[in-house]
């Protein structure tokens, strides 16, 4: 039986795919006026493949997963290079945003909602007066993934490729980071919960935690820890 692929490989294959999918529309459109459509198919697979193939050491199961994760992917560019046609290598982040959007969705009808999975890895122990709200915070990544896709889609279909390399390449990151900001900021707001930092000593000023009932749960939960008793609380 193979082994699981070693943590320093899984982290570089990790790091390269986020490399490919962040600068994947630069690419397009720099490689788009300059190449043939088969020649930027076949870089595209070389670069896809190079940051996929960095975890075939891994075991089966594991491998298996992966190939059914990016065969998406890997279809996309080679309809590309069958067909000559370099329109298709746009819809790729329209796959990325539906696969996410797919993932989110399943995991609210299934299972534990995604951001209360991403919540655990910070908060292990989380308490359960959270856990409605990262239940909706998955729903507004929904619809944001939903939008994005359906925007680029459409950029992609009607517009020139500088609006789409424009919005695939720097708004669509920018309205990400824009919206794990907001989250950010209102997750503060309404649970005031608040931390040692700068910035959560700013807020605490700003938003006292005693002065609502969730901030006054925040601060029982906070004490509950301190005293390292379990930390779990009827909603």
């Amino acid at each position: 039986m193979s082994k699981p692929a070693p943590k320093g490989r899984r982290t570089l294959s990790d790091a390269l795919r986020g490399i490919f999918f962040v600068c994947y529309p630069l690419i397009v459109y720099f490689a788009y006026t300059r190449l043939e459509t088969r020649v930027l198919a076949i870089l595209l697979l070389l670069l896809y493949g190079t940051s996929v193939a960095v975890r075939f050491r891994g075991a089966r199961a594991e491998i298996w997963n992966l190939l059914r994760q990016h065969i998406g992917l890997a279809v996309l560019i080679a309809i590309a290079f069958a067909t000559g046609n370099p329109v298709v290598l746009l819809f790729m982040p329209v796959i990325v945003s539906g696969y996410l959007l797919w993932t989110f969705s399943a995991s609210l009808r299934d299972g534990m909602p995604m951001i209360e999975r991403f919540a655990r890895i910070v908060e292990d122990d989380l308490p359960d007066f959270t856990i409605p709200y990262c239940r909706k915070v998955t729903i507004v990544w929904c619809v944001f993934l939903a939008i994005n896709a359906l925007c680029v889609l459409i950029l992609a279909l009607a517009a020139p490729l500088e609006w789409w390399a424009l919005y695939a390449g720097l708004i669509s990151y920018l309205l990400v980071g824009a919206l794990v900001l907001g989250e950010f900021v209102v997750h503060k707001v309404w649970f005031r919960y608040f931390g040692d930092g700068l910035l959560d000593r700013a807020l605490s000023h700003l938003f006292p935690p005693q002065h609502t009932a969730n901030g006054r749960r925040s601060l029982a939960y906070q004490a509950r820890r301190e005293r390292g008793e379990t930390t779990r609380t009827s909603a």
